[in-house]
């Protein structure tokens, strides 16, 4: 596994700075979710983790080692990023995206070798993708599609996997469909950082739970630790209504009203 911490981390774009001396650990093989307001820095947080952003200050280590002192494909054999948007692909098969996975393995002009397709085929097999992998990506539903991305990130074969939104825009089936098979390649042995809007989806899903505001993580924890009505006043300004799931004890927020609204 890949010991992933940050120090003293200051990041942002221009002249904005978004995150502030932010210094975090992300569990080894849990998953961790990132929740909070729109612009807060959470997508920050991740490109600068994937070293998409350089920080302006402090620094990202993996293993203990700084990220800057890394090559870039040495950190795509340790950090597999899903971005929130994805690029429309037309033509392609599902088995060509996801061969891209192995980008970072290849020597100049060398083709793919053996273990470059077990690893593709391995990937298209864990999502679930083996009768599709001949269709072209935009034949697919939107939650196929996002599953041939993960594949893609999956055939890197890295121990972290970053994902940012993997569910947004997708219906409530689909959703739990991914959340599901991250919960599975988890049990691989692969971390799992991503961002997410729906707090109940963090809260059942996640080991650990980080909480920003204004550029800052401002709460860590279990789901349990963070989904109290006190912190989500303070990270949300809203006053849930919340209980424990019968299945794993996890809180789960049943209704909310604005704190300025309650009488």
């Amino acid at each position: 596994m890949v010991q992933l911490t940050t120090a003293d981390l200051t990041s942002g774009y221009e002249n904005k700075m978004v995150l502030k001396d932010i210094t975090i650990e992300i569990p080894e093989g849990k998953i961790t979710s990132l929740i909070g307001p729109n612009g807060s820095g959470k997508t920050t947080l991740l490109k600068t983790i994937a070293r998409i952003l350089e920080p302006n200050k402090g620094n990202v280590y993996i293993d203990k080692t700084a990220i800057n002192r890394l090559d870039t494909k040495e950190i795509a054999k340790k950090i597999a990023l899903l971005s929130q948007k994805t690029s429309q692909v037309p033509g392609l098969s599902v088995e060509e995206i996801v061969s891209y996975g192995r980008f970072p393995y290849q020597s100049g002009f060398a083709g793919l070798r053996k273990e470059d397709h077990e690893k593709i085929q391995w990937a298209i097999e864990a999502t679930g993708l083996t009768k599709l992998k001949r269709r072209a990506l935009d034949t697919l539903s939107g939650g196929q599609q996002q599953r041939v991305w993960i594949a893609m990130a999956l055939a890197q074969d890295t121990d972290v996997l970053i994902l940012d939104e993997p569910i947004s825009f997708l219906d409530p089936a689909h959703q739990l469909e991914i959340l599901y098979l991250l919960t599975e390649i988890n049990r691989q042995g692969k971390t799992i950082l991503l961002t997410i809007h729906d707090l109940n989806h963090a809260a059942q899903f996640s080991d650990h739970v980080l909480a920003m505001k204004e550029g800052n993580v401002i709460l860590e924890g279990s789901s349990n630790e963070v989904f109290t009505k006190e912190n989500m006043q303070t990270l949300f300004d809203i006053w849930p209504q919340i209980i424990l799931s019968e299945k794993n004890q996890k809180p789960m927020i049943l209704s909310y009203d604005l704190v300025r609204d309650l009488p």
